[in-house]
């Protein structure tokens, strides 16, 4: 099994985003979309599951979304205007028992991502 995780900042005071939902679907070529996890972040910001990937085609991948916008809603700066209310990245899992890590600093009005093994 492949495992996903990510620990989600918030630098607009500096603090980890708990509270925040990730979904993940994984995506084949078709079009066709299966979710395989819904997850929220604890009070360190942090999210973790595995996901089989045994029978999954070369071109399958997986899309993530980070909902953020009801987080920054309850935790934000008091402003009307939130732009991004989810970050939504798609990836590739290359092994069937690798580890994925995707550290995202969100902010309401931009963000930060990146992949590490």
């Amino acid at each position: 099994m492949a495992t996903i995780s990510s620990h989600i900042l918030n630098p607009v005071d500096g603090t980890h985003a708990g509270g925040v939902r990730v979904d993940c679907a994984r995506v084949e070529s078709s079009g066709n979309r299966t979710a395989v996890f819904s997850v929220e972040s604890g009070p360190d910001g942090r999210i973790g599951a595995e996901v089989d990937t045994s029978a999954d085609a070369p071109d399958c991948e997986y899309e993530l979304a980070f909902h953020t916008g009801a987080y920054f809603d309850a935790n934000g700066p008091a402003e009307n205007a939130r732009p991004i209310r989810s970050l939504i990245f798609r990836v590739k899992l290359p092994a069937d028992d690798g580890k994925f890590h995707i550290p995202v600093i969100a902010a309401p009005h931009g963000y930060s991502v990146w992949w590490s093994k």
